[in-house]
């Protein structure tokens, strides 16, 4: 991020002038769309794009236009990059091991991009971005919105090590643990003193319920973000959503730890029921009170039949829309709450789509799960064993299919928001129709002007 780039909307747009770099606001919506200059070397101005969207994020949907995806691939879910009438295009290297090719219409002929900089475009997704290993399914807490199996075990250490390995030669960048419960795994520790020499950004999810402290502090200097669940506002609600007696006050007191033992990127993470709906602001209050730097509200992931079981999980497009306004009302100050897991963003209001994860991370679209039974899988939800060889699994038809990128609905394609959004979840579209390929039950089709 550069220095000095403020992000009061008037200073922004001056800074930005004097590095080469355009900026449109839409106060109204709540929008930013970044540009250079056709006067500009746009790989002087790359880096300030990059650091002007960095800043911009928390208070804006912010887009960038008149670049390719290959020109910033780590941004391409924010670029706005579509055919134009009478130019020409044609693909280059990049094009090859790109994830937007079947999307992207190539590199415009008369552009600088394909004329002078073809060796400054790097494919989007050649590799995952992240690889997720379930060490175990073991767990001492048995919550009623998991998606994971109860099956005991995992893999032997040398196999994890492997994947490890597999990853760090495609070019992933991060990699994240996860179970069950991933500290109940004998090879944890191991495996993130691994990844730390590797060079990988590390990421641990877990309960923080049971941890002893010297398993907490070993793993606190090897992790650069840590995720914990917490699934109720106090000890009753805690009990009934794990089913574990004396979690809610061992987890407070662990993450109080973590804080102290030198995490800084601690966030938070709670499935969307009736009683969080119900008492929103005694949740954010817990989540402030724990010092968490993001709290992320999930939409319910859960088959027909574990939904049956826990109607407390059946959300409406009305409750979240409901959840979106409160969201949107809140103070600037942390956490930052963010609405994570796929939803159609055409059936919000533009000024709150700035809190919605979209689907990037969801899907298959930007990661793989190494799942406890030796396999790699799209995601938690979509158990589809794509084989143990990782380019293989990123590359499998299944995965090219269920992106959605080939051929998403016209209305859909032409929407700004569709790299974002990619038409919300294929896990809830199959629940509901029982094929992938449908639309998410949220999408709103009378909106589709609002997101041209």
């Amino acid at each position: 991020m550069a220095a000095g780039l403020n992000p009061e909307p008037a200073e922004t747009a001056a800074r930005l002038a004097d590095r080469g770099v355009s900026m449109v606001l839409k106060t109204g919506r709540n929008e930013a769309c970044l540009s250079i200059p056709g006067t500009v070397s746009p790989v002087r101005a790359r880096e300030t794009l990059y650091a002007a969207l960095n800043r911009l994020e928390p208070r804006f949907t912010v887009f960038i236009s008149g670049v390719p995806y290959c020109f910033m691939p780590d941004a391409w879910d924010h670029i706005l990059y579509r055919r134009k009438a009478g130019s020409v295009y044609a693909a280059v290297p990049a094009c090859a091991e790109c994830r937007l090719k079947g999307f992207c219409p190539g590199i415009e002929k008369e552009s600088p991009f394909h004329r002078d900089l073809r060796e400054e475009l790097s494919p989007v997704l050649a590799a995952p971005r992240e690889i997720v290993l379930e060490l175990t399914r073991d767990c001492a807490q048995n919550c009623r919105a998991c998606f994971s199996g109860k099956e005991k075990g995992g893999r032997p250490l040398g196999e994890l090590m492997a994947v490890l390995r597999q990853a760090k030669k495609a070019g992933v960048k991060n990699i994240r643990f996860t179970g069950g419960e991933p500290f109940l795994s004998p090879h944890l520790l191991p495996l993130l003193r691994a990844a730390r020499d590797m060079g990988f950004y590390t990421l641990l999810n877990t309960s923080a319920a049971f941890p002893g402290r010297r398993k907490l502090r070993e793993a606190a200097g090897l992790v650069d973000n840590v995720l914990v669940s917490m699934q109720g506002r106090n000890a009753a609600t805690d009990r009934f959503a794990t089913g574990a007696d004396g979690a809610f006050l061992k987890k407070a007191g662990n993450i109080r730890f973590l804080r102290a033992s030198g995490v800084d990127m601690l966030r938070l993470g709670t499935v969307i029921s009736r009683d969080l709906l119900e008492n929103f602001s005694a949740y954010y209050a817990l989540a402030a009170e724990h010092g968490a730097r993001i709290w992320e509200l999930y939409r319910p992931m859960l088959s027909a039949s574990a939904l049956a079981g826990a109607p407390e999980f059946n959300i409406s497009l009305a409750d979240m829309r409901s959840l979106s306004r409160r969201v949107a009302a809140l103070p600037a100050s942390a956490p930052r709450v963010l609405l994570a897991n796929p939803a159609p963003l055409c059936a919000f209001p533009a000024g709150e789509r700035k809190n919605f994860l979209g689907a990037v991370f969801d899907d298959g679209h930007t990661r793989l799960v190494y799942d406890p039974r030796g396999f790699f899988k799209p995601s938690y939800c979509i158990e589809k064993n794509l084989g143990t060889n990782l380019a293989g699994a990123w590359r499998s038809p299944f995965l090219k299919k269920l992106s959605g990128l080939e051929r998403p609905p016209a209305v859909c394609r032409s929407c700004r928001l569709f790299l974002r959004c990619l038409g919300g979840s294929r896990f809830l579209a199959r629940r509901r129709k029982r094929n992938r390929a449908a639309e998410d039950p949220w999408r709103v089709k009378k909106r589709r002007s609002a997101v041209q």
